[in-house]
C-alpha cells in the first residue's frame, strides 16, 4: 500500500470544500456501518446547509437499523451498476481509503483521484487521492467529521432539522465504532463529543434502542450458529467462529447481520484475539470474509497487520479482509496465521 498519511490539515480540508464551486459527492465503504453512514450523512447535511450542492451515496447492503440515515436528505443508495455522478467536481471518501472496500464504486473512483479528498481514521489504504486527512488516533471517523463541520458552519445558525440530523448521525458514528464507548479506542475527546451531542438534544437512549435493540429474529438464529462453531486455540488464547454460506441460507440471515457477533468470545478471560470467518457468494465466485479483533493487553496482537497478510487492513484492535477463495481453502490459512500471531505474543 502507498504511504497512507495526511498531506493537508483539517483547516485546509475545510477550505478545500468551502472553495469548491461545483457538486460534491461523498461516498464511503460498501456495507456501511454506523460510523461510515453517520459520517457521510453528517457531512452531506452540513455541506448542503452551507449552500453547497452535495449528495451522498451509500453502497448496499444497508442495515435496517441505519435506514433513518439512508433516508436523509441528499442521500442515495447505489445499486451494483451505479457510477458516480458525471458532474462531480469534488469527491470525498469517508471512513476508508481502500479500493477493496469501495465495492462497485471502485472503478468509478480511479479516474477521479486527482479531485478526491479522503477523510479517514484507519491505518492503511491504497486510494491515491490528491488530498488526504488521516487521523488514526480518532476513535471514529465521526470525530474527524465533527471537527470539520465545526470549521465549516456554526450549527446554531442552521435549521433545527439539519442540526438534529447532523447530531444524530455523529452520535451514531462514535457510538458504533466504540462499541457504545467500551472499546480501547475511546479517548476523553470521544466522551466530550458525546456529551456535547447529548447536550444539544440527541436522545442517546432512543438511538441505542434503534441501533442495537431492533434486530431481526434471523440474526439470533445466526448468532446461535456462530457460537456453536466456536473453537478455542493456542491454549484458549485465540477464538475462531465460522459461518458457511449454508448458515445464511438456512437461517435467512444476511451477511451484514454478522455485525457484533465477533464480540461474543471476548467475554472469555483467556481469549486475546478472535476471528470471525464467513463465506459469501459473489458474482465472481466464492469469497471468504474475515473479521479480526484483539484485546488491548500488553503485547496485544496487531490485527491490522494480521489482516494485511490477507490483503485487508483496519485498526490495531479491529480489522478485516476479503479473500477470493472458498472458505475451506482460506480458513486453514487464517487459523494458522491467527495461532502464530497469538503464540508470538507469549514469547515477548
Amino acid at each position: 500500500m502507498n504511504d497512507y498519511t495526511a498531506n493537508l490539515t483539517l483547516d485546509q480540508a475545510a477550505n478545500l470544500l468551502r472553495a469548491c464551486d461545483g457538486p460534491i459527492t461523498v461516498i464511503t465503504h460498501a456495507k456501511p456501518d454506523g460510523d461510515a453512514a453517520g459520517t457521510l450523512v453528517a457531512l452531506v447535511t452540513a455541506l448542503n446547509a452551507t449552500g453547497k450542492q452535495a449528495r451522498g451515496i451509500l453502497c448496499p447492503p444497508i442495515a435496517d437499523s441505519l435506514a433513518f440515515l439512508a433516508n436523509a436528505y441528499g442521500i442515495d443508495v447505489a445499486d451494483d451498476q451505479s457510477a458516480l455522478p458525471a458532474d462531480t467536481r469534488q469527491l470525498v471518501i469517508v471512513d476508508t481509503g481502500a479500493y477493496s472496500q469501495l465495492g462497485p464504486m471502485e472503478e468509478a473512483v480511479r479516474p477521479l483521484v486527482d479531485r478526491t479528498l479522503i477523510l479517514d481514521h484507519h491505518l492503511s489504504g491504497d486510494v491515491q487521492a490528491k488530498d488526504k486527512y488521516i487521523d488514526a488516533t480518532a476513535a471514529a471517523a465521526a470525530e474527524i467529521i465533527a471537527a470539520l463541520i465545526d470549521k465549516l458552519i456554526d450549527k446554531a445558525t442552521i435549521g433545527s432539522q439539519a442540526q438534529q440530523t447532523i447530531n444524530e448521525a455523529l452520535f451514531t458514528g462514535i457510538a458504533s465504532d466504540t462499541g457504545w464507548f467500551r472499546f480501547s479506542n475511546v479517548t476523553p475527546q470521544t466522551h466530550r463529543l458525546a456529551a456535547d451531542l447529548i447536550a444539544a438534544g440527541v436522545d442517546h437512549t432512543g438511538l441505542y434502542a434503534r441501533l442495537e435493540q431492533a434486530e431481526r429474529p434471523e440474526k439470533l438464529k445466526l448468532l446461535i450458529r456462530a457460537v456453536d462453531s466456536l473453537e478455542l486455540l493456542a491454549d484458549d488464547r485465540a477464538a475462531v467462529m465460522t459461518l458457511h454460506a449454508s448458515d445464511f441460507t438456512e437461517t435467512g440471515a444476511r451477511m451484514e447481520e454478522t455485525e457484533r457477533l465477533i464480540d461474543i468470545p471476548q467475554q472469555v478471560g483467556t481469549v486475546q484475539v478472535i476471528a470471525l470467518i464467513s463465506e459469501a457468494q459473489t458474482d465472481h465466485g466464492p469469497q471468504t470474509r474475515v473479521s479480526f479483533r484483539s484485546k488491548p493487553l500488553p503485547g496485544a496482537v496487531n490485527v491490522a497487520e494480521l489482516a494485511a497478510t490477507f490483503g485487508g487492513g483496519g485498526h490495531a484492535r479491529a480489522a478485516g479482509a476479503k479473500i477470493d477463495e472458498p472458505i475451506d481453502q482460506a480458513r486453514p490459512r487464517i487459523v494458522a496465521a491467527l495461532t502464530q500471531a497469538v503464540s508470538a505474543t507469549a514469547t515477548r
